[in-house]
């Protein structure tokens, strides 16, 4: 098996888990959790399929209001994570801000926002004092 089925693999088994565990780009202190995903693998786990679902976050990713948390997720996490994985984007040169390209390597292809938990399956946040990645 090829890197690329195993990655297809690994996929379909993570989204057939009884159990999530995830992060998020940005969670704004009035609830609403952002996500930006490429393949959107891990928005659309997030949505539905799970019995339950951790978030686990940093104290880095917890803004003010959702504007900002979506900025965040946007304009810090995005851009960074372009970067750690070597893309060819405009936001992965500085990793400063997005730049809403059309790269064929674009990493931010997908938007979620939970304004509340779904109606099935059972969530929670676990929230972490230290900074845990973009």
């Amino acid at each position: 098996m090829g890197v690329t089925e195993d990655i297809c693999t690994f996929r379909l088994e993570a989204n057939a888990a009884s159990i999530y565990i995830t992060s998020v780009n940005g969670i704004a202190e009035s609830g609403e959790i952002v996500n930006i995903d490429g393949n959107c693998n891990r928005v659309a786990s997030i949505f539905y399929g799970h019995e339950k679902v951790y978030f686990v976050i940093g104290e880095n990713k917890i803004e003010k209001d959702y504007d900002s948390a979506l900025y965040r997720a946007r304009n810090i996490a995005a851009p960074l994570n372009a970067q750690r994985l070597g893309v060819k984007t405009p936001c992965a040169i500085k990793a400063d801000k997005c730049y809403d390209c059309k790269s064929p390597e674009r990493i931010c292809r997908g938007l979620s926002v939970l304004w509340e938990k779904p109606m099935t399956g059972e969530f929670e946040i676990i929230l972490i004092h230290e900074n845990l990645g973009y």
